[in-house]
């Protein structure tokens, strides 16, 4: 009786763990779902290139730039021009203060947030793809 009670046993633990691997398997083998995973290289050229370019003062021109263009189109109402100028004013804002301090992850915070603008801009106009631009 042992012997069937340790087989039960046995057999019960081997059938959970081939159920427990099931969803598993719709990972991605690197780690992540699809194409979110990136090397820990290439994640750090992204970093680096959204903390120099929102350091820079870069960033904050060219979403402006982007948002006088809709607006002379006409695309974009001036009303919801100025929530989003003011958006863009408070990320400029923030932006001296933490490239000041040296605070990087801040910087880099501020760089996707301004992704974000972008993206709220291409929603307004009517240019909104659907996705995230990189």
């Amino acid at each position: 009786m042992k012997n069937l009670t340790k087989i039960t046993m046995a057999a019960l633990a081997l059938g959970s763990a081939v159920v427990a691997a099931a969803p598993a398997s719709a990972q991605d083998w690197r780690g992540g779902y699809g194409n979110t995973w990136r090397s820990p290289r290439e994640q750090g050229q992204i970093n680096r290139y959204l903390v120099d370019s929102t350091c820079s003062g870069q960033r904050g021109y060219m979403v402006e730039n982007r948002l006088r263009l809709e607006v002379n189109r006409g695309t974009i109402d001036r009303w919801t021009a100025r929530r989003i100028q003011t958006a863009i004013d408070d990320l400029q804002d923030q932006e001296r203060h933490e490239c000041r301090e040296r605070d990087f992850s801040s910087a880099r915070e501020i760089g996707k947030d301004y992704i974000r603008v972008r993206a709220w801009i291409d929603q307004e106009s009517g240019n909104y793809r659907g996705y995230w631009r990189r």
